[in-house]
């Protein structure tokens, strides 16, 4: 077997976490890979350990799909798997005149129940849960005549080492998030990073997305990051810049977002901040040396993408994962050592 197609088009933190499932696909000896992702998605994922090509869908009506399934039918590939499972993808491959060998199961319903639970650990019998995605990205390994447990044991970073990390190591902050209930509270942030000012001898990057000026700036975080005597911030910068600044960089601070799995891609452990999602949803930071932080609050989760408005009014969940707490995970985190 030569070549693979695979189909995920985002977003960004489910596309970097099937990069490791195919860097741990070639890592095993299968196949190398074309990838269909996302037009702005595709210069990163072009970097992925056991990917030799990118082709990139370029907007998101059906005649781009149309037109993307003309450019595909071209390559030649040996197997064809939907990694996404989604309307898009199921379409593309209709339009190829091509069932995929393999489909990737959603597990919805088992985190939908999870949900109406409102309980943060799934209960007996352990089988019940839902699966990490990277563990049902590993679950489409035969169709490449690979074991699915061979191929998670290979699993790593498909980003480490493709960037240069700069001749002085800094700590990264990443405070957005795309539902503002998944953010840690601002004024805990700038808390953080005035102690991190004080009692760390480290650069601190902060990373912005396009649409977090509204609530960044002039607010008390920017107060606090102007107050950093070695502080930068990057804003809406192209997806390699901000996996390059994430690899130059000790440790990451996150909330449950893309960047978390960037910061992964390139071998740099996060400190995670987890509040209305949970672990069990499979989205868990994968590095050992990774930290996750979250409460054991009967309320969570709350919603599958943390998207509904708190219930409460207080996002507790997230007030109550306090700067003192994370301080001194990212000084373990520290102390550890490399990422492992």
């Amino acid at each position: 077997m030569e070549r693979s197609l695979v189909i995920r088009f985002g977003a960004l933190g489910d596309l970097c976490l099937c990069g490791w499932f195919l860097a741990g696909v070639a890592d095993a000896g299968g196949p190398r890979a074309t990838l269909v992702t996302k037009a702005r998605f595709a210069p990163l994922a072009a970097r992925f350990a056991g990917v030799d090509e990118v082709v990139a869908l370029e907007g998101g009506g059906w005649g781009d799909l149309a037109r993307l399934a003309l450019r595909l039918r071209g390559r030649r590939a040996d197997v064809c798997l939907d990694a996404h499972a989604v309307l898009r993808s199921r379409a593309l491959t209709m339009l190829l005149g091509r069932a995929p060998d393999a489909r990737l199961r959603k597990d919805t319903l088992q985190r939908l129940a999870l949900i109406g639970s409102r309980r943060t650990s799934w209960p007996e019998p352990a089988e019940a849960a839902p699966r990490s995605l990277l563990d049902r990205f590993c679950a489409l390994s035969p169709a490449l005549g690979l074991p699915a447990d061979v191929v998670r044991a290979a699993a790593r970073p498909p980003l480490q080492g493709v960037f240069t990390p700069g001749a002085t190591p800094r700590l990264a902050l990443a405070p957005g998030a795309r539902w503002a209930t998944k953010r840690w509270p601002e004024d805990h942030a700038a808390a953080l990073v005035d102690r991190l000012a004080v009692e760390t001898p480290h650069s601190l990057s902060v990373l912005l997305g396009p649409d977090e000026a509204v609530w960044f700036d002039g607010g008390p975080l920017a107060a606090a990051v102007a107050r950093h005597p070695d502080a930068r911030v990057l804003r809406d910068r192209p997806l390699p810049e901000i996996a390059a600044e994430l690899a130059g960089c000790r440790l990451a601070v996150v909330n449950d977002s893309g960047l978390l799995h960037l910061s992964e891609a390139v071998g740099t452990p996060v400190v995670a901040l987890f509040g209305p999602t949970v672990r069990a949803f499979g989205y868990a930071p994968l590095l050992r040396s990774s930290i996750l932080l979250e409460r054991d609050l009967d309320c969570r989760p709350c919603s599958r993408t943390g998207s509904r408005p708190c219930h409460r009014g207080d996002l507790a969940c997230l007030q109550e994962i306090s700067p003192a707490t994370v301080f001194t995970a990212v000084r373990a985190l520290l102390g550890r050592g490399a990422a492992s």
